[in-house]
């Protein structure tokens, strides 16, 4: 399967292609929107057209995805043992021609071209705990939600299933937003506030050793600790101006090298600062 790649694709050749997409989308979403454990708590075979039921029924887990992937194993030939319904092979042959290519059609983002586990572009603190793609990640969406928060004047950021608190502390302590967790799950709560003290800790020594590390106007002293969060009550990191906030706030953005062209810039610290990499 090829898929579609929307790299080099016009404005208008995405438009179109996200119209395609919505559509599809819309018309099988109680098929995509269900649950594995569904299937046999709400009976949802009994909700498929019976021409499919006919087709599918029999079918053992490899043959239904050779037929439905058309992706036979070595030496396979795909077969039908009955003839399918139009409805399922237009629904097959339109995943297939808008399904997005699974081969990389990019180049490493620069950030991990020194090192492929640790982003070049933010600072020791938020790479610990963190995984390279979810260094990636929250590197991009915050620097995206700085940028819209600037543009729009937005005071306040919510965070709605914040999980370990990564994005969070990065918008709070790295770019210097003012940042509200929501999180339902107890046990990542209470991994997130371990995090926040450890990073708070992480910081106070750094103070220490480098004064210049405090942004101007935030108070000397005890960096204080993130506000308490509970399970889907929300809470976050200090903020600017607090005890403990604006302790990382990024420089100038850097150019960005070949392979990461849309991005805003490093999270960087203050002139004259350095945390250890």
């Amino acid at each position: 399967m090829s898929g579609v790649s929307a790299r080099g694709l016009s404005p208008e050749q995405r438009r179109q292609l996200a119209v395609k997409l919505t559509r599809v989308l819309a018309r099988y979403r109680p098929i995509l929107d269900a649950y594995i454990i569904e299937f046999f708590t709400d009976n949802l075979w009994a909700t498929l057209p019976g021409s499919w039921q006919e087709a599918l029924d029999g079918l053992k887990p490899p043959q239904l995805a050779t037929q439905l992937l058309g992706v036979p194993g070595e030496g396979e030939v795909v077969r039908y043992s009955s003839v399918w319904p139009l409805s399922l092979l237009a629904l097959k042959s339109t995943a297939c021609a808008l399904a997005f290519t699974r081969t990389p059609g990019f180049q490493t983002p620069s950030e991990f071209l020194e090192n492929p586990s640790q982003s070049s572009r933010l600072t020791a603190p938020f790479r610990k705990h963190v995984r390279p793609k979810k260094q990636h990640e929250i590197r991009r969406l915050g620097e995206l939600v700085k940028k819209l928060s600037d543009l729009t004047g937005c005071t306040q950021v919510v965070d709605i299933g914040s999980g370990q608190g990564h994005l969070s502390r990065f918008m709070s302590l790295g770019l210097g937003l003012t940042v509200k967790s929501v999180e339902g799950d107890p046990r990542l709560v209470e991994r997130a506030q371990r995090l926040d003290q450890e990073l708070l800790q992480a910081l106070e020594k750094e103070e220490k050793r480098h004064p210049q590390v405090r942004a101007a106007g935030t108070p000397a002293g005890r960096a204080g600790p993130p506000a308490a969060a509970e399970s889907g009550r929300p809470a976050g990191p200090p903020v600017p101006g607090e005890p403990g906030g604006g302790l990382l706030q990024p420089g100038a953005a850097a150019c960005p090298a070949s392979g990461d062209a849309d991005s805003a810039g490093p999270a960087a610290l203050p002139s004259g600062a350095g945390l250890p990499r």
